[in-house]
């Protein structure tokens, strides 16, 4: 199972809407396995299909150590309740971070990898990275929510923790690697980004 590279801001897939899967076959599965195996590898939280260059509706989320990598087809937001500022991340921003409003609360509904329909109520950090992953599949990004005023930073060198109205920690940044990871990125894409977020001036200035 390849580790499969991930695309950075702004290359246009990410802002294209991903279709609806209309067959779980092999190739779906197989797909499916490497995004779970890139996640892993990311050691992030979410990935989106479209995050790989692939327009399906389908992502992986692993919202705590203590659960699997679960698949989520066709995902879709029924319902949301309460709202909250969190600090966010993003495979397609790596190593920048900012402050995004979201539900505190989602309740969603999808297909898993038998085809079969699953409803949950979700909170926390699984709220959060279902509402962050089935944005990416409807070609939104997470700079989109973005506090008023809020620009990106750079993620610090040890976990992050933002809390507001419940405790909420996320890891931005595990390893705080020197380098990229040329298995997930490249560097002319890593260029890009940096360039891009520059030219939208949506980067917080660095102080010293």
């Amino acid at each position: 199972m390849p580790i499969l590279p991930i695309l950075t801001f702004p290359n246009s897939i990410l802002r294209k809407k991903a279709k609806p899967v209309s067959v779980i076959d092999r190739e779906l599965k197989d797909l499916i396995k490497d995004m779970t195996e890139t996640l892993k590898h990311a050691e992030g939280v979410g990935l989106a299909a479209n995050q790989v260059g692939v327009l399906k509706r389908v992502c992986v989320i692993k919202a705590s150590p203590e659960e699997e990598y679960t698949a989520y087809i066709n995902p879709e937001i029924l319902k949301k309740s309460g709202t909250r500022y969190v600090q966010e991340g993003c495979l397609s921003f790596p190593e920048y971070n900012g402050i995004v409003k979201r539900s505190l609360n989602v309740t969603a509904k999808y297909l898993d990898k038998s085809g079969g329909k699953i409803k949950i109520d979700a909170k926390e950090l699984l709220s959060q990275a279902l509402e962050h992953e089935i944005d990416h599949l409807n070609g939104i990004l997470f700079i989109d929510h973005l506090k008023d005023h809020e620009k990106l930073s750079k993620a610090g060198k040890e976990n992050i923790t933002h809390t507001h109205d419940i405790d909420l920690s996320i890891n931005i940044d595990k390893k705080n690697k020197d380098k990229f990871d040329s298995k997930l990125y490249t560097k002319i894409g890593l260029d890009d980004l940096k360039l891009a977020l520059e030219r939208a001036d949506i980067l917080k200035e660095v102080e010293g």
